[in-house]
């Protein structure tokens, strides 16, 4: 079973969403400072004080025939969410088959010298396999006295200027198995060439050589192979079911790891039209280009085959949730209204998911982020731990060793935006200071709300390795900094504004936080603002004037 997760601050909105049938017309109540807290009776929050308003749920059907129930949340409250959302949208895409092979020799460009009258090798110059050659090299020269006497032949219609009879003798020549360039020397010299050169025909290696100076050959015999490489084969296997989704237009990538390439348009030259019944799989053939010669016969390759592509009503994979019923998107029906709708979903491609039934193009479903918790079983839970929580992130009480850990997840952002303005990567073993320091906090903090700040970073710093591009550092800064600031301009923004410390919000929506001074934006483009960091009784003053 697939694993759909949706962001911390999300689950108050999903749990109400999926949940809203069991809870027919009752009125819930909630903080617009602190969404998550959500109560059955009207009040105030115990978080800060503020009057509870609200959450109003209608009953109505939408246009796709959904009988879902909407949730009208204030603007202040999808903003305080962190709520995002794009369009179901149509994509090209198609069927992914993902398979493996082997790099093997191009039988097209391989050339046999064999002979065709008997005679002794002379001289070789061609004395080892693996011996490069081009086209128009002297491989070997053959005494043949067949030869020989066919030569006399040829040079006596020539000085005869017989046409007829210098045609019949050439053609003698040409069937005994001498080269066009051999026998072209014969009419330039007017004489007999004792040893007759054999040219290579085409440019390549020598694979196999089965003569030696002094060896006696027979007509029909061998005497060596050439194979070029400017072209080879993939032989690959695809399993039975598959092969009948494959045909000769479809788009294959192939991947060699060992050299490091990736090759985007591959032409398929041969699918097998049988199943080994052994291992119940069918052969495909490739047809890949090497004009430098360093895809070798024998090298693995790693192959991704596209097919049936075709527009697809599409939406981001990572805003599918699941629970026992199936699977479910939320769709912003209208401004400030939301709703859980049920969708059945076909194939997936790079990060985008097919679906078959329950949208129309154009409507707006609310995505989440990279990294996330678990489906309704955590929901559930979180929702609950959530209800239960009574002390606000400014009223915790952290011992200055907990502080110093806490600090170090915060360094491990400003880190990451020095690096990014530097352009420069990142390096993982420094980050992953930022995760350790996580671990081991959230054991002293767990059941308290700063749990889930602390958890939700130690995810995302838990394995940066394979994070090579700058583009997925800046999401991860982004994402990093979303989840702590509720820590740092809520819970303790005297004590780092007190350290000089500044946070800044790009026009998309994006925070960073750096020393005081002028902003250095890490995400490349974009107009951005500082975000004010208020004391605790900057904020309580605010709240009262309210």
């Amino acid at each position: 079973m697939k694993r759909f997760y949706v962001p911390i601050l999300l689950i108050p909105l999903i749990v109400i969403l999926l949940f809203a049938p069991l809870q027919a017309e009752e009125t819930r109540y909630t903080c617009p400072m602190h969404p998550h807290y959500i109560s059955e009776i009207m009040g105030t929050c115990p978080i800060c004080g503020m009057n509870l308003v609200p959450i109003q749920v209608e009953s109505r059907s939408d246009e796709t025939g959904g009988a879902g129930k909407v949730l009208q949340l204030s603007s202040q409250l999808v903003q305080t969410t962190g709520v995002r959302s794009e369009k179901a949208e149509i994509a090209y895409f198609g069927r992914v088959i993902r398979s493996f092979g082997e790099v093997v020799a191009n039988r097209r460009l391989q050339t046999d010298i064999s002979l065709r009258t008997e005679g002794w090798v002379e001289e070789l110059i061609v004395d080892a396999p693996g011996d490069k050659v081009e086209a128009g090299d002297v491989l070997f020269r053959l005494y043949s006295p067949e030869l020989i006497s066919a030569q006399q032949n040829y040079i006596s219609a020539l000085s005869q200027k017989n046409r007829e009879r210098i045609n019949i003798t050439r053609n003698r020549l040409s069937s005994l198995g001498v080269q066009d360039s051999a026998i072209e020397l014969v009419a330039q010299k007017g004489t007999i060439i004792r040893a007759v050169p054999f040219f290579a025909s085409q440019g390549g290696r020598v694979e196999v050589l089965k003569i030696r100076k002094g060896s006696y050959l027979r007509p029909g015999d061998i005497a060596l192979r050439i194979q070029s490489y400017n072209t080879v084969w993939v032989d690959v296997s695809l399993a039975e079911q598959d092969i009948s989704f494959v045909n000769i237009s479809s788009q294959v990538k192939v991947v060699l790891p060992s050299l490091g390439l990736q090759l985007d348009k591959v032409a398929i030259d041969y699918i097998s039209p049988t199943v080994d019944p052994k291992t119940r799989t069918a052969k495909l053939r490739l047809l890949i280009e090497n004009p430098k010669g360093n895809i070798r016969p024998g090298a693995y390759a790693d192959v991704e085959i596209s097919t049936d592509i075709r527009p697809r009503l599409s939406i981001a994979y990572e805003s599918v949730l699941q629970n026992k019923q199936g699977s479910y998107v939320i769709v912003e029906v209208e401004k400030g209204g939301f709703q859980a709708r049920q969708v059945v979903l076909g194939l997936e491609s790079k990060g985008r998911v097919e679906v078959r039934t329950g949208l129309k193009e154009g409507e707006t479903i609310v995505t989440s982020g990279q990294f996330l918790i678990d489906s309704e079983s955590s929901l559930r839970e979180s929702f609950s731990k959530m209800e239960k929580m009574a002390a606000s992130l400014a009223q915790m009480e952290l011992s200055p060793e907990q502080m110093v850990l806490l600090n170090h997840i915060v360094e491990t952002g400003i880190y990451i935006h020095g690096k990014l303005v530097a352009k420069e990567l990142p390096v993982a073993d420094v980050v992953g200071v930022g995760a350790q320091a996580a671990a081991k906090l959230l054991a002293e903090v767990e059941g308290t709300r700063l749990s889930y700040i602390i958890k939700d970073t130690q995810n995302i710093l838990a394995d940066t390795e394979g994070i090579i591009t700058m583009s997925d550092w800046r999401e991860l800064l982004a994402t990093l900094m979303e989840t702590l600031r509720p820590w740092i301009v809520e819970g303790r923004p005297g004590y780092y504004s007190d350290l000089g410390l500044t946070i800044f919000l790009t026009d998309s929506g994006r925070l960073w936080l750096q020393f005081a001074g002028e902003g250095e934006n890490p995400y490349a483009v974009g107009a951005f603002t500082e975000v004010a960091l208020a004391t605790p009784e900057q904020k309580l003053e605010v709240q009262d004037g309210q």
